[in-house]
């Protein structure tokens, strides 16, 4: 055991099974906690919902699976590769707390967080927050986001990018859970296509979670246009990894809420990003008045900038409440 090394441990006894994006953002507020304090990060899996995988949940830690983290420069460890060292450690020297801030020049081997659940966002650590937004970036800052693809996402990307006939566009529409109809008017084939009369393009590729969705137009193309390369990939969450790369790196890039920034790190990151329409993945029961007749340009935020753009206007709170009462008793 590396003496030098110190540790940050986050143990929660509850896993909620929630999507690809929310658990990532999760793991990016300890993978911050860990880098402020010079700690490595004990890392526990996650738990991915069945409700975006055909109804099958599963554990992973995410990272090699879904993404890499090199360039956090943040070191880690899985909990399965960590128990031999924890055993070693004198329990004098290590801390058991919370959700509360700790000490990060605290001298202590460990530290171990025990908590109720893995909601990370719970924790009020509004100092980590503000280095874990910039990791992760979509819909929680306005930045191109720090993780990258694994070598087995670009490689089955790279063979659906290597068919499609430049300059290409991508094409990413958040369907079911946000939806509204506005929304899905503006997402029909024409009203689409209209968005897209001022790009010059040879082909597209769409990625959706809604499997009834088409466009018939001859230039665009989804997963089912490539069942022989997504052939034997049983994991939901693996498919929009690879659709997210896909759609990162088309020429032109188009998502669906206005914070959805690349899903993944990208080098080219100006005059490429678009959004179809005006507003944030976390105001989407807010329909807008009328279908946007055009795309809604994205240039993301330079890091070192300390204010967070405002996706969501703030709203005075009795209008706020009575919205809720209403939304509650519509629910009874």
């Amino acid at each position: 055991m590396d003496s030098t090394k110190r540790y940050l441990y986050y143990k929660p006894r509850l896993k909620y099974g929630e999507g690809l994006m929310d658990r990532r953002s999760c793991l990016m507020i300890q993978l911050a906690e860990a880098k402020l304090s010079n700690r490595v990060a004990v890392i526990s899996k996650f738990k991915l919902g069945g409700h975006h995988n055909n109804g099958k949940s599963f554990e992973s830690y995410l990272i090699d699976d879904y993404f890499n983290i090199d360039r956090l420069n943040v070191e880690y460890i899985f909990e399965e590769d960590f128990f031999q060292i924890e055993e070693s450690i004198n329990p004098e020297n290590v801390i058991q707390i919370q959700d509360e801030k700790f000490d990060f020049e605290t001298n202590h081997k460990l530290v171990i967080r025990n908590l109720k659940d893995d909601n990370y966002w719970s924790l009020k650590l509004y100092d980590v927050f503000a280095l874990a937004k910039l990791y992760h970036g979509v819909g929680v800052k306005f930045v191109i986001p720090e993780v990258t693809p694994t070598q087995k996402i670009k490689d089955i990307g790279n063979v659906i990018l290597n068919t499609l006939e430049k300059p290409t566009i991508g094409l990413h529409l958040r369907r079911g859970d946000r939806l509204n109809k506005k929304l899905n008017d503006s997402m029909g084939e024409n009203t689409i296509l209209q968005k897209l009369k001022d790009f010059k393009f040879n082909s597209a590729y769409y990625g959706t979670n809604d499997r009834n969705y088409n466009i018939s137009d001859s230039r665009f193309f989804s997963s089912k246009d490539y069942r022989d390369v997504f052939d034997g990939i049983t994991d939901n969450y693996l498919l929009f990894a690879i659709e997210m790369y896909i759609i990162d790196n088309c020429d032109i890039s188009i998502r669906t809420f206005n914070d959805s920034s690349p899903f993944y790190y990208i080098e080219n990151q100006t005059n490429k990003n678009y959004a179809i329409c005006n507003y944030s993945m976390h105001g989407s029961n807010n329909s807008f008045r009328k279908i946007p007749s055009h795309l809604v340009e994205c240039n993301y935020e330079d890091k070192t900038k300390n204010n967070r753009k405002a996706f969501v206007k703030s709203r005075p709170f009795i209008p706020r409440l009575i919205m809720a009462i209403r939304r509650k008793l519509k629910m009874v």
